[in-house]
């Protein structure tokens, strides 16, 4: 077989345009097969040493004493960011409008509200009654005037003792 029409193809096709690279020498298929051969993708080279060594080399495996302590604080403290995220609450515009039309609605439905007034919430304690509801709560669990202070018992002890105090005294 010769090479002759395909090299003289090549060279025609590479002068037809300046934008194609230079014509490579032909090869056979024997030459390709050894270049490959040759070639192996730095699988020859060797290993080196820094491959072959141990991480942290020096170092003893054993597990010391800080480290139980260590893992159990990661743990805990894993758990409690999972539960102050789990139990945060919502606090996305689409909750709030949500909360806010369906307090318009229940104000409707009772008669307090005719049509909704535009920049006025309706979803705040005032609003819904809420706050008349807490201020009779506080007025029942707190008695004004009377005096919730627990001194008063050790202030009669304290008398007590100094009265025994005074009689043995005498």
């Amino acid at each position: 077989m010769s090479l002759t029409p395909i090299l003289s193809l090549a060279r025609r096709q590479a002068s037809s345009s300046l934008l194609r690279p230079a014509v490579r020498r032909a090869r056979s298929p024997q030459q390709i097969a050894a270049i490959a051969q040759r070639r192996t993708m730095g699988g020859g080279q060797p290993e080196s040493q820094s491959m072959k060594a141990r991480l942290w080399e020096g170092h003893s495996t054993e597990p010391e004493g800080w480290e139980g302590t260590l893992y159990t604080t990661y743990v805990v403290g894993f758990g409690l960011i999972v539960l102050a995220l789990g139990f945060a609450p919502d606090t996305t515009i689409a909750s709030w409008a949500n909360n806010e039309a369906q307090a318009r609605l229940e104000l409707q439905a009772e008669g307090k509200l005719e049509k909704p007034t535009f920049g006025i919430h309706y979803n705040t304690p005032e609003q819904t009654g809420a706050s008349s509801e807490w201020d009779g709560f506080m007025e029942k669990s707190i008695k004004p005037g009377e005096d919730d202070d627990d001194d008063d018992e050790d202030e009669d002890d304290e008398e007590e003792e100094e009265e025994e105090e005074e009689e043995h005294d005498e």
